[in-house]
Order: C-alpha cells, then sequence, then structure tokens
C-alpha cells in the first residue's frame, strides 16, 4: 500500500517517459536518492512540470511505497530554483559538478539528511554572487568525500598516524591521503604538498569564509581529491562536469 507523503528534494535528473511524463531522480530530505514520475509533465500547461528541472529545490508530495523503484509525485512546490547559477557559467559548470557527485556516488534509498542539508546549502552559495564558486565547490567537495566515508585525514598521517604538525614535509598519497615523509617515501603514488598547500587543505575544512587563497591551489585541491576518489571508487572515472 502507497503512502501519501511530503518531503524537500533537489532535481538531479529528469527523462522523458512516454508521450507526457517524465521520470525525474531526486535528491530528498527524507528518503536519499529516488526516482519518481510526473504525470504530464511534458505538457505546456503543466505548472508542475515546468518546476522539475536541474539544480531545482522544490518540494515534493507523492505517493511512496517501499518496494516500488520508481514513485509517483502527486504535487510539486517550488522553493529555490538558483536563477543566478543559471545565468554564468562558472557557476552552472560547479552546481552541476555537486549534482554529478549525488547522481553518481550516493545509493539509491539512503538516507542521508546531513548530506542533503550540506547540498543545498552549497547551492544557495553557488547562487550567491559574492562568493567564487570553484572555492564553494572545493569545500563542498571535501564535505562530499567525509560523508561518503573516505574522509580525508589533515592532521594525521594516513598510513602511520604520526602528527603530521611536526613533519618538515608530508605528502598526498593518492590511495590514502595525505601522509608523513617516512610513509611517503613506501608508497610510489604520490605528490609533495608545500606548507601552503597543505595548510589550505586545514582551511578548507574549517567554517571560516574569509580564508585567502590562490586559484591554482583551489584546482590543485579539487584535483587531488578527485584522483583520490578516482583510486577509492573504481567505478568512479572523474567528473565530466569539470573538463571543460
Amino acid at each position: 500500500m502507497s503512502e501519501l507523503l511530503k518531503t524537500k528534494a533537489i532535481v538531479l535528473k529528469k527523462l522523458d517517459y512516454g508521450d507526457t511524463s517524465r521520470i525525474i531522480q531526486f535528491f530528498t530530505e527524507d528518503f536519499g536518492k529516488i526516482s519518481a514520475i510526473l504525470k504530464g509533465a511534458r505538457s505546456p500547461k503543466s505548472k508542475k512540470g515546468l518546476m522539475i528541472d536541474t539544480f531545482n529545490y522544490v518540494q515534493l508530495v507523492m505517493y511512496k511505497k517501499d518496494n516500488r523503484e520508481v514513485q509517483l509525485v502527486s504535487e510539486v512546490d517550488m522553493l529555490n530554483h538558483f536563477a543566478n547559477i543559471k545565468e554564468e557559467y562558472d557557476r552552472i559548470k560547479y552546481a552541476t559538478a555537486v549534482i554529478e557527485l549525488l547522481l553518481n556516488l550516493t545509493l539509491e534509498n539512503e538516507h542521508h539528511h546531513k548530506m542533503f542539508i550540506g547540498s543545498v546549502r552549497a547551492l544557495e552559495l553557488l547562487n550567491s554572487l559574492s562568493t567564487n564558486p570553484k572555492y564553494i565547490f572545493a569545500k563542498y567537495f571535501l564535505f562530499f568525500v567525509k560523508e561518503i566515508g573516505y574522509e580525508l585525514q589533515l592532521h594525521n598521517c594516513s598510513i602511520c598516524g604520526r602528527d603530521l604538525e611536526q613533519e618538515k614535509k608530508v605528502l598526498f598519497n593518492y590511495s590514502t591521503g595525505i601522509v608523513c615523509e617516512n610513509c611517503g617515501e613506501e608508497n610510489f603514488s604520490h605528490m609533495e604538498l608545500n606548507q601552503e598547500l597543505f595548510i589550505f587543505f586545514q582551511c578548507l575544512i574549517s567554517k571560516k569564509n574569509d580564508i585567502k587563497y590562490d586559484e591554482k591551489n583551489l584546482d590543485k585541491v579539487i584535483s587531488l581529491i578527485e584522483r583520490f576518489l578516482k583510486n577509492n571508487i573504481h567505478e568512479f572515472k572523474g567528473l565530466k562536469s569539470l573538463l571543460s
């Protein structure tokens, strides 16, 4: 038997279905990633269909049945359509990267409230014209990696546990994360982190928003996290949205 339930959601992807309907993938506040059908969504007269666009933050009313793969949406209300994101290329690129991570690296029907709140917040910040979208994404990427179980250790060597603050040199191992010099020498797949980049990594996980940074360091951080994930999750081939 279906339950009539209400939840908030981020629109991840939509596909045409039949003559007038769409199947949408949502990341929801209460049920994680789900697929649902919105009947009549492609009709020019459908106000609900217009609200189902990628990035949109909506409130859904749906008929949910646990053993059904595709749920049925009955009502949609717009909470935020993030107009500024859709007007600027860099904001589109990094918002798309957020959506790509949620689509490809979260599980169906796995409730993750903190991930939902963090993802909505990232889209809100990407929508703010006063923020650098690349910086917002770098902070989100570290948050996301932690929430899916691959947290980068930034104070102790990820192999031996040695205090990295006492080390003259630290390295980034592409499989385990940040390591001390001794552990780095025993593992070939790594690069050296200079002091500036190491401190920047630590700043990114803080709650401070007034951090001074270099654009090149932002690019390096995002690239290192991406390579780290590729080494740990074999089905992850990188973020297509960041290739352009």
